[in-house]
């Protein structure tokens, strides 16, 4: 069963970037971060046949807002953004 399986609405980083009006490097920086780190596990999956490989989803996202921003400016202020 793939993650992809929930029900959510999944995007590659690109289009999380534009929905999130951010910078759409940062947004694969910080999806490639939570894989690496394996944090947020419901929030992203990898795949290899798209391009962008990593992809988020946008549901959860939305649903988990305060978790997501949390993370999100943690890692900002790591990277010195």
């Amino acid at each position: 069963m793939s993650r992809r399986d929930n029900g959510g609405i999944w995007i590659n980083t690109n289009h999380a970037a534009d929905w999130l009006k951010e910078p759409r490097g940062q947004v694969r920086a910080f999806a490639f971060h939570l894989r690496m780190e394996g944090k947020l596990p419901e929030a992203w999956d990898y795949d290899p046949s798209m391009r962008p490989a990593t992809v988020l989803d946008q549901q959860f996202i939305f649903d988990h807002w305060p978790e997501w921003s949390e993370a999100w400016s943690a890692w900002r202020s790591r990277v010195g953004q």
